[in-house]
């Protein structure tokens, strides 16, 4: 939408709210001995014209941005920019949002080992795979460290394949694994 222009001043309103106030400052220049009359009109003409042009050119149109395509993937850049942003809470607890993405990694990582913590007996079995005091984080809903995040994370890491699953009752493996595509030791 083009911003429509306003009307432009007609020749008598013109004179009297360029032209009146024009003379009078040339009056005032000459008249208190600041410049001499010709100096005076000239300096008025010049103020003159610059307001005249200031008022007569156009301002122009305003451009226009084009609409921002939203694919709302999972995983996209900003909701890597909005995850970063939401990670910390004002006191430095790690924030709802997170907690919510990683409790349902976790129940995710649990589902396919057919552990669920909402159903009886399914805390236990959680805490058999992931040690009682990660299990417990997970289940409490209380505020959370940025340490405590990362064990949950390293546990959740450290389950083992969901079709080699170790027998009920065992603890998770923690010795470090090699990722063979970069050499690096990965836990």
């Amino acid at each position: 939408m083009t911003p429509t222009r306003p009307p432009r001043p007609s020749l008598p309103r013109a004179l009297l709210t360029v032209g009146l106030p024009a003379l009078a400052a040339w009056a005032g220049l000459t008249l208190t001995g600041v410049l001499d009359p010709l100096h005076a009109a000239l300096l008025v003409v010049v103020v003159a014209t610059a307001v005249a042009l200031w008022r007569r050119l156009d301002e122009g149109e305003e451009a226009l941005w084009p609409d921002v395509v939203h694919d709302r993937r999972e995983g996209a850049r900003n909701d890597v920019s909005e995850l970063g942003w939401a990670t910390f809470t004002r006191s430095g607890a790690v924030g709802d949002r997170v907690l919510r993405r990683v409790r349902d990694l976790a129940a995710a990582r649990l589902a396919e080992r057919d552990v669920d913590l909402a159903a009886p007996g399914g805390p236990d079995a959680a805490a058999r795979l992931l040690g009682h005091d990660v299990v417990d984080g997970l289940v409490a809903r209380r505020p959370v460290s940025r340490t405590e995040v990362h064990r949950w994370l390293d546990a959740l890491d450290t389950l083992p394949a969901a079709s080699s699953t170790a027998a009920p009752g065992t603890a998770p493996s923690t010795a470090p694994t090699t990722d063979r595509s970069e050499g690096r030791p990965q836990r």
